[in-house]
């Protein structure tokens, strides 16, 4: 229920608004009318609201019973969170989802409470199972939905796309659940979801006698309307999350929706399924602007000698190691330009941050990538690309690979993977892989390139580890792009690169651009010759050297309208007097401060206080002080 004074979003069945005591009005499930509190039958349509609102009442859950949907490891790290943060409210940038269960109090009063608490109960499990499995929080059980937040207390720099990807799953894990309640109770059951992204306030609300973990602000507001003029069994998003996920789906424009409060009407869209082939969520190719690698002439002259050293029939390993942002993907793709038309086999797999714990995620990506499997493709045509891909590897390498791709096997290809244990298998699915690159090899030579190799599942580097030797005598080359994360799991595959004698490991660093390579990517990217000093000392002082950093900070300023094309070229439409960080960069900084510890993140946020740059001993000084109080 929205409050018609503060427009704060509150949960079912309450009488007063938790933000301001408002007396909340009551609306009736049947028709939607209005209706005073204390009404026992609605005054438009008759229907009998104090029995429903009971049975809503009843199916309730304490917050607590959240406990028994949380996994073990998410468990951890959200304790984790919350201790770190201390209870203390937060200013985030937060993807908030809301999810119910259209027509549930007219249902409800068909049933006994007891029954339906049984369904909603049901309804539970299929609505915050995936909001746990792309790492989000259920903040808040509202009696027939739930209310979860992406990015608070635990940030990821792809929040938004986790909470679309929920939505999506908890759509179609209700669906199928729906089959099992119209069988049993002959009743229909759907929900609805909205999401939005926006600055809100996080953090432990209430008073003395109950507190809960929350956020506060317009953006929950818009999430809850999102929610509330969705169509039962879709998604409905709002602009800004849209914006910042648009490449990553596909999508219905559902044109605008009033919201109380708002000037102006909000765009919302509707996400139907993820792309086959998802466009670039970072860059601005979006607006038709881009720019070669710009201070990077020492790695591609590098990466392009290994190419070449490829060519020759020499294989080998290539580490490209830097912050998110430096331009690892940007050099692997400019080196993929390079080589159109050249006799090599240039094959990509990426791990997801939300993939580390899918066990082998990437080595499916890498095989898919090496058999030539479209994006889409089901387990019959999948099947078919391995066995074209296996005829020269010999026929007992093929249930391996189907077995580890999720392909039907027959009785007999099933008996020889039915009763190996997890290491024999592994040995098998590495022996199998290692043939495989081999017969590709044989056909001309393969680069196979493992992006974000800091996010790689503990399941694949461990297979891998086995199979990066082949580079030694085959001409194959690896290819690996990652953060300096030296405690993540793929950070053992550059070290075992660096073990393997006869292989030609070579690692390439990437640092921050200096002053004039910043200034020559901002002219390359605008091709404004005339942009104000001001303006450009302000996006090159944002951008501190990283290329990621210069596209967003020019994509939020042309969202804004602060830089605009006219008659086909950029021009700054006037002088720009600061700059916020963009939201896109809000959460690439939010989930590397979220992994700091209590202590460091203590130091950051006092250092953040005294200002950009200072010196040491005033840091030392203020905490001193602040140990003494």
């Amino acid at each position: 229920m929205i409050c018609p004074n503060c427009q704060t979003a509150n949960p079912v069945g309450a009488k007063f608004c938790n933000n301001c005591g408002t007396q909340l009005p009551l609306s009736c499930p049947n028709c939607g009318q209005v209706n005073p509190q204390g009404a026992k039958f609605c005054n438009n349509c008759g229907f009998k609201l104090a029995a429903a609102q009971a049975a809503a009442e009843a199916a309730a859950l304490p917050v607590n019973a959240l406990n028994r949907y949380l996994p073990p490891e998410m468990r951890v790290k959200l304790e984790a969170a919350r201790s770190a943060h201390a209870g203390a409210g937060e200013r985030r940038i937060v993807t908030i989802l809301f999810c119910d269960v259209k027509g549930s109090t007219a249902a409800a009063s068909q049933l006994d409470p007891e029954e339906w608490a049984e369904i909603i109960n049901g309804a539970f499990g299929h609505m915050i199972d995936p909001v746990y499995r792309y790492e989000g929080t259920v903040a808040r059980l509202m009696g027939d939905g739930i209310l979860a937040f992406f990015g608070a207390p635990v940030a990821h720099e792809d929040d938004p796309q986790r909470a679309v990807l929920a939505g999506l799953e908890i759509v179609q894990g209700i669906e199928d659940y729906g089959v099992q309640v119209e069988r049993r109770w002959g009743l229909p059951l759907d929900v609805r979801i909205g999401i939005n992204t926006g600055l809100v306030l996080v953090g432990e609300v209430g008073s003395d006698m109950r507190t809960e973990y929350t956020a506060l602000g317009d953006a929950i507001n818009i999430a809850a309307r999102m929610e509330q003029t969705a169509q039962p069994g879709t998604v409905q998003v709002a602009e800004e999350t849209w914006r910042l996920v648009a490449p990553l789906f596909e999508w219905k424009n559902l044109g605008t929706v009033e919201i109380k409060g708002k000037a102006e009407p909000l765009h919302t869209y509707r996400p139907l399924r993820q792309r086959a082939r998802p466009g670039r969520v970072r860059g601005l190719e979006s607006h038709g602007i881009g720019s070669p690698v710009v201070g990077r002439a020492r790695e591609m002259a590098a990466l392009r000698q290994a190419l070449d050293a490829l060519q020759d029939g020499r294989g080998g390993v290539v580490s490209l190691i830097g912050e998110a942002g430096l331009g690892k993907s940007r050099m692997l793709a400019e080196a993929r330009a390079a080589i159109a038309g050249e006799r090599l086999r240039w094959r990509e797999a990426r791990s997801l941050s939300y993939s580390t714990a899918m066990p082998h995620f990437l080595s499916i990506e890498a095989l898919l990538a090496l058999i030539g499997a479209p994006p889409d493709a089901d387990g019959e045509a999948t099947g078919q690309a391995l066995r074209e891909s296996t005829v020269g590897t010999g026929r007992e390498h093929y249930p391996y690979l189907a077995h580890l791709l999720g392909v039907p096997l027959d009785e007999d290809e099933a008996m020889t993977v039915r009763f190996l244990d997890g290491p024999a298998l592994l040995a098998r699915y590495a022996e199998a892989c290692r043939a495989l690159l081999v017969s590709l090899t044989q056909e001309m030579p393969v680069v196979l390139v493992f992006d974000d190799l800091h996010w790689a599942d503990p399941s694949s580097v461990e297979l891998w580890l086995q199979v990066v030797s082949v580079a030694v005598e085959t001409p194959v080359l690896f290819l690996f792009a990652s953060r300096p994360e030296r405690d993540s799991a793929g950070w053992r595959l550059i070290d075992r690169a660096r073990e393997l004698p006869g292989l030609g490991a070579l690692e390439l660093h990437l640092s921050p651009l200096t002053e004039a390579g910043s200034l020559q990517l901002v002219t390359n990217l605008l091709k404004i010759d005339a942009l104000p000093e001001g303006t450009r000392t302000r996006i090159l002082a944002k951008a501190e050297g990283n290329p990621f950093f210069v596209e967003e900070v020019i994509r939020m300023l042309i969202d804004q309208g602060l830089i605009v094309r006219r008659d086909g070229n950029w021009t700054a439409a006037r002088e720009i007097e600061s700059l916020d960080i963009p939201d896109t960069l809000n959460g690439v900084l939010a989930a590397r401060i979220d992994r700091l510890s209590e202590e460091a993140r203590y130091v950051l946020q006092i250092a953040s206080v005294i200002g950009r740059q200072f010196y040491t001993r005033i840091l030392q000084s203020v905490l001193a002080e602040e140990e003494l109080r």
